[in-house]
């Protein structure tokens, strides 16, 4: 049996600390995922019906706070904290899954497997294998091309920016950064539910940027 809406918020239920009604619990639930009211997530035709195929879920903090203002509870500290007990209440049930408070958190967590895609691919090899540079210093930035709320089967994060390579002087200098980019592609599994990750149209190309000459030289 799968892991749907009814089994994080009876999960919540418990991470919360009881002191809400089952009914306010699935309210602040549907909001967390993107939602004004319990009424509209059920009516929705963006969810999947288990959460079981989640891997990073993106919380909407400022929509969770509004509704949690409409049940008597308008001071941050209360939200905050719920935002933390539906955290909780998803890891108990789906421990491998992600929650993020926001995309930064979300982008931060996958830097590194984004980082590695692109290391890995033929595109970049074949830049860094046309100098005598060795290495590679990262330095990437990653853009929603639609913001993540948008009803659409995949969602798209635009990467692009350096990898900074160390150059042997004993060497003939024919470049040392290698401008990056890739596209990051989600599948989506609700409003702000995202699916298995894939790193794609990586592209690579070297700098021309010959080195300045020294002037004690010439």
């Amino acid at each position: 049996m799968g892991i749907d809406f009814s089994s994080v918020s009876h999960s919540l239920r418990s991470t919360s600390g009881g002191a809400f009604k089952l009914s306010h619990l699935h309210e602040v639930l549907a909001a967390a995922l993107g939602y004004k009211s319990y009424a509209a997530y059920k009516a929705s035709t963006e969810e999947a019906s288990l959460f079981d195929g989640a891997q990073h879920i993106v919380t909407d903090g400022e929509l969770l706070a509004k509704r949690m203002a409409t049940l008597g509870h308008a001071d941050p500290e209360s939200a905050d904290a719920m935002e933390d007990a539906i955290k909780r209440a998803f890891q108990t049930r789906l421990p491998n899954v992600k929650v993020h408070s926001d995309l930064d958190d979300l982008k931060s967590e996958i830097y590194a497997d984004v980082v590695d895609a692109i290391e890995n691919s033929g595109s970049y090899s074949g830049e860094i294998a046309m100098t005598n540079a060795y290495g590679g210093d990262f330095d990437v930035e990653m853009e929603e091309v639609c913001p993540i709320q948008t009803y659409q089967k995949e969602w798209t994060l635009s990467a692009s920016g350096t990898s900074t390579l160390e150059q042997d002087p004993d060497n003939v200098y024919h470049g040392h950064v290698i401008d990056v980019t890739a596209r990051v592609v989600f599948q989506k599994l609700g409003r702000r539910v995202l699916g298995e990750m894939d790193v794609d149209e990586v592209g690579a190309g070297i700098q021309e940027d010959l080195p300045e000459e020294d002037p004690t030289e010439s």
